[in-house]
C-alpha cells in the first residue's frame, strides 16, 4: 500500500506560515517592510502603524506608497508571487527588503485579513476580506493612494500557536523593539506609532540618521554615543558605539544593520566585542548601532524566511571593518598620549591577591559562630544548590581578594573561594523575599533629589506595566514625560542610585524571556523583579573591603539556601586540606 501522500494546500500553508508569522512582531516587521518597498518605487514619505493587545486584537499599517491594482493584489496572496524579482540572479543586486513573496499569504493564512489599497492611476480603490487564507469578499471602496492592511484575530485556526505567545506586555515589547529597528534602518520614512490608541512615537522624515536616533532613542542615548563612519572596499561602516566609560548589564541597546535590513549575526557581534576587548568590565555590554552597507553580490539574505540571517561571502574582511572602525572610534575619544589599551593597564604594583594592606591580614579575626551544624563532606568541592545550611563559617579567616571577584577564606576544613557577586546575589535575594512576606511595607529611603531615567521605548512599554509591582518593593517609580521614569523612593537596601539603571534592564530582560535561566519563565512578576533586584550586588572585578566581605559572609552564613545564587551558579567552592595534602604529596 502506498504510503507517501501530498498534504493539503491549507496544510502546507499553515506550515509554511510559522516560519515566517512567529508571533505579532514578526507581522509587524513583515508587513511595515512591505510598505517600505513599496515606497521605493513612489516616494514614499509616512507608515502608520496602530497596534491592540499586542497585536492580538489588531495590527493596522497604512502607507502612501503606490498601492496595487486589484490583479496583484490578488496575486500577491498566493505564496511565491513577488514583484521584487524576476529570476535568482537578481538576488545579487537586491536593494528591496522583501523578495521571497511569502509574508502576505503567510500572515492572510493564520488571521482573518483585511486588504485595502489603490494605485494612483485608479479611480477606486480596492478591499479584500480574507479569513484563513480564503477570500471572502473583494469590492471596490475609496481611499487614498497607498496600501493599509489590517490583521485581527492572530492564530485563530492554530489555537496551539496562540496557546504559546507570550503575556501582552511582552509581546507588546517585541513589536516596539522590531518598530524601533526599523526606523533607525530607515530614517527617510516618517513613522507614527499608536498603541492601544496611545501614541508611542512619532518621527518625521529625515536625511540624517543622528536625527533618527534622537527621536527614536532619546537625546540622553543619542548624546552617550561616538561617530565613526569608514569606507572598506566594497564595504561602507557607520557606527555609533558608547564611550568607553558607558556600558550595560545586557545587550539590548545594540542594533545591527546590513544594507538597511535588520540582522542577527554573531560575527559582527564578535566584531563589536573584540574591539572592545580591552575598555569593557567583564560582564557589561557597550551600546552600539552597526550600520553596514555592502555590495549585495556580497552578502546572502537568503538564509531563512525571516530573512533575520545573513552570511558574508568573505566574513573576515566584514569582522575586520567592523573591528577596526570601532576601535578608531574608540581611540578617537581617549587622550592623544595614550591608546585605549594603555588606559586600561594595570599598574605593576598592584598585587594578584587585593588585599587592602598586609596589617589588615595580620589583625584579621577569627570569627566563631554560636551555632553548630553537621559537618560538610571532606571530598565535596562544589555545593549542591539543594543543600541548605553549611557549616563551613563556624570559623574563619578572610586572606584577601583574587582579581577583585573571589574572596580567599581559610576555615577549619581548608580554604573556601568564595564569588562576593554571587554570595551578594543570594543575600539580597533572600532580604528582599524576608521583607515581602513578613509585611507588605518595605523600608525605603526617599531621595532628596529626584531621579529620572530615560529608557528606549521597547524597554518603558514592558515596564510600565510594571510599576505598580516595583513599588512594592519599597521604590517610588512614576511615568514623566516620554520615555522617562522619575524615582522619588528606593529601597533602603540599595547602596547606590546608579545600581538602579541596571536592576530595571536586569528585569526588562526578565519579562523579555532572554534570561538564560529558563525557569524563570514560570515565576511570578513580583519573584522575577525581587530576582533581578539583587543584580544590584557587588560586582565582579570590583575591590571591596574587608568589612564588606565580612558583612557578605556572616549574612551569607544565615541564608536559607547560602550554596547557591538566586540562578543556580555556587556562592563557593571548598578546597579540603585533604586534598590540598593530596596534591602536594603530602599523604
Amino acid at each position: 500500500m502506498d504510503k507517501i501522500r501530498l498534504l493539503p494546500q491549507e496544510i502546507v500553508n499553515k506550515i509554511a506560515a510559522g516560519e515566517v508569522v512567529e508571533r505579532p512582531a514578526s507581522v509587524v516587521k513583515e508587513l511595515v517592510e512591505n510598505s517600505i518597498d513599496a515606497g521605493m518605487n513612489a516616494g514614499s514619505t509616512y507608515i502608520n502603524i496602530e497596534i491592540e493587545d499586542a497585536g492580538k486584537k489588531l495590527i493596522r499599517i497604512s502607507d502612501n506608497g503606490c498601492g496595487m491594482s486589484k490583479n496583484d493584489a490578488l496575486l500577491a496572496l498566493e505564496r511565491h508571487a513577488t514583484s521584487k524579482i524576476s529570476n535568482f540572479n537578481d538576488l545579487a543586486k537586491l536593494q528591496t527588503l522583501g523578495f521571497r513573496g511569502e509574508a502576505l499569504p503567510s500572515i492572510a493564512g493564520v488571521s482573518k485579513f483585511k486588504l485595502t489599497t489603490k494605485e494612483k492611476e485608479s479611480l477606486t480603490g480596492l478591499e479584500l476580506v480574507i479569513e484563513g487564507g480564503k477570500v471572502i469578499s473583494s469590492k471596490e471602496c475609496g481611499r487614498n493612494d497607498g496600501t493599509t492592511i489590517e490583521v485581527t484575530d492572530l492564530f485563530f485556526n492554530i489555537p496551539a500557536r496562540k496557546k504559546f505567545m507570550k503575556s501582552s506586555s511582552v509581546e507588546q515589547a517585541h513589536i516596539v523593539r522590531t518598530l524601533e529597528e526599523i526606523a533607525l534602518a530607515h530614517p527617510n520614512i516618517g513613522f507614527s506609532v499608536k498603541i492601544d490608541s496611545k501614541l508611542l512615537f512619532v518621527t518625521p522624515p529625515s536625511n540624517k540618521i543622528e536625527n533618527r536616533i534622537s527621536d527614536i532613542l532619546g537625546n540622553k542615548f543619542f548624546s552617550g554615543l561616538i561617530n565613526r563612519e569608514d569606507d572598506y572596499k566594497y564595504i561602507k561602516i557607520n557606527a555609533f558605539i558608547s564611550n568607553i566609560d558607558s556600558s550595560y548589564s545586557n545587550k539590548n541597546t545594540q542594533y545591527f544593520f546590513v544594507n538597511k535590513r535588520t540582522v542577527a549575526n554573531k560575527l559582527l557581534s564578535q566584531a563589536l566585542y573584540s574591539a572592545f576587548k580591552d575598555s569593557l568590565p567583564v560582564g557589561r555590554h557597550p551600546m552600539a548601532i552597526i550600520m553596514i552597507e555592502v555590495n549585495p553580490e556580497y552578502v546572502d539574505v537568503n538564509v531563512h524566511p525571516a530573512k533575520m540571517l545573513v552570511k558574508f561571502s568573505d566574513e573576515h574582511e566584514i569582522f575586520e571593518a567592523v573591528n577596526q572602525t570601532v576601535r578608531k572610534a574608540l581611540t578617537s575619544q581617549a587622550s592623544p598620549s595614550l591608546s585605549v589599551k594603555e588606559i586600561k593597564t594595570v599598574t605593576p604594583e598592584k598585587s594578584m591577591f587585593n588585599i587592602e594592606n598586609s596589617q589588615q591580614t595580620i589583625l584579621s579575626h577569627t570569627y566563631q559562630a554560636q551555632n553548630n551544624q553537621s559537618k560538610v563532606s571532606d571530598n565535596q568541592t562544589l555545593y549542591n544548590p539543594a543543600e541548605q545550611k553549611t557549616t563551613l563559617f563556624n570559623e574563619f579567616h578572610i586572606l584577601g581578594q583574587l582579581h577583585d571577584t573571589y574572596a580567599l577564606i581559610e576555615t577549619s576544613q581548608g580554604l573556601v573561594i568564595m564569588d562576593q557577586h554571587a554570595a551578594n546575589e543570594r543575600v539580597l535575594y533572600e532580604r528582599f523575599l524576608k521583607q515581602n512576606s513578613d509585611t507588605s511595607f518595605v523600608p525605603s529611603q526617599k531621595l532628596l533629589i529626584p531621579f529620572t531615567l530615560e529608557l528606549m521605548p521597547h524597554e518603558i512599554s514592558i515596564l510600565k506595566n510594571f510599576i505598580e509591582e516595583i513599588n512594592k518593593l519599597g521604590f517610588e517609580i512614576s511615568e514623566f514625560g516620554k520615555n522617562t521614569l522619575i524615582f522619588k523612593s528606593i529601597p533602603a537596601l540599595f547602596g547606590e542610585i546608579s545600581q538602579l539603571k541596571d536592576f530595571l534592564k536586569d528585569f526588562i530582560n526578565l519579562l523579555l524571556d532572554d534570561y538564560s535561566d529558563k525557569n524563570l519563565l514560570t515565576l511570578k512578576p513580583l519573584e522575577k523583579i525581587i530576582r533581578a533586584s539583587c543584580r544590584a550586588a557587588v560586582k565582579a572585578r570590583e575591590k571591596i573591603s574587608f568589612q564588606e566581605t565580612e558583612k557578605i559572609i556572616l549574612e551569607l552564613k544565615n541564608c536559607a539556601q547560602p550554596l547557591c545564587c538566586p540562578h543556580g551558579r555556587p556562592t563557593m567552592i571548598n578546597i579540603t586540606v585533604p586534598e590540598l595534602e593530596k596534591k602536594f604529596r603530602r599523604l
